[in-house]
């Protein structure tokens, strides 16, 4: 299956842009190398835009607009884009997850991906209803954990909020196994694990926060509920990894976060 048939422009505005640009290339008889041209990219760059991996800038746009005299719409999609929020793009997403050398995480309602058990995951997908194969959705997301304990694996450094380790996600015993690997993972010299306590006051961060550098790019993803967004503009990156500080400066140390988390599991008996 070509990478574009994945593309749903109903439910992202950045699967818009790159359908539309497809549809207006094609229509034209342009070859990816001509848009390039035009657009100042490489035949590389266009076809990724194509297939949603990698996303044109105004710049790469008006000149398309212009030549194809289609009335500014790829420049006005992508303005539109710029700011909205998609249903998540768990395909880009993970692209960059896999690729990426550093990953900062801040989770303020569930365990991240990379740190759940199989009973947790199965549990939030079964509360959550938005997948139809449970098991499949189970499997990939433990196969994005191997990355862990491969001979390069990323940095990762994830601030929990007080509360996950509060909410009882599939029953006690689904928890206490949970926060059980979290102490585990924790131990691994290129993962760091720590806890925002609820008396630093709200974090001013909803849901999740990632941040994910790779050697060519780095991006902000953000998701609460539904709904998740992919920013990879400069600026809003620097705002984000400065919310993101912030949140890790009021974090407990590691130590005392491992003690808390301990706690919590003496609790669970």
């Amino acid at each position: 299956m070509e990478s574009h048939d994945s593309l749903d422009p109903r439910s992202s505005l950045w699967d818009l842009v790159a359908v539309q640009l497809r549809l207006q290339r094609l229509n034209h008889g342009w070859t990816c190398q001509q848009v390039g041209d035009v657009a100042n990219a490489s035949r590389s760059h266009v076809s990724n835009w194509e297939a949603g991996r990698r996303r044109p800038t105004q710049a790469n746009l008006a000149p398309l607009d212009e030549a194809w005299d289609t009335a500014n719409l790829l420049t006005s999609l992508a303005e539109h884009a710029k700011d909205g929020h998609d249903r998540p793009r768990v395909g880009a997403f993970l692209d960059y997850e896999r690729t990426a050398a550093s990953i900062r995480n801040y989770s303020s309602d569930v365990i991240p991906g990379l740190l759940q058990t199989d009973d947790y995951a199965r549990a939030l997908f079964r509360r959550g209803g938005v997948v139809d194969d449970i098991d499949s959705a189970v499997r990939d997301r433990m196969t994005r954990q191997k990355r862990l304990y491969e001979s390069n694996p990323p940095q990762l450094w994830v601030v929990l909020a007080q509360p996950v380790l509060w909410w009882q996600v599939g029953g006690v015993d689904v928890m206490r196994g949970q926060l059980e690997h979290v102490l585990r993972v924790s131990e691994l010299d290129h993962v760091s694990v720590r806890v925002y306590p609820v008396a630093a006051g709200w974090p001013g961060v909803s849901g999740s926060l990632v941040l994910m550098a790779t050697r060519n790019a780095e991006v902000a993803y953000l998701e609460s509920g539904r709904m998740g967004r992919l920013v990879d503009r400069p600026p809003e990156i620097r705002e984000f990894s400065v919310s993101y500080d912030r949140i890790g400066a009021h974090a407990l140390p590691e130590e005392q976060s491992r003690t808390l988390i301990e706690h919590m599991l003496g609790l669970m008996k």
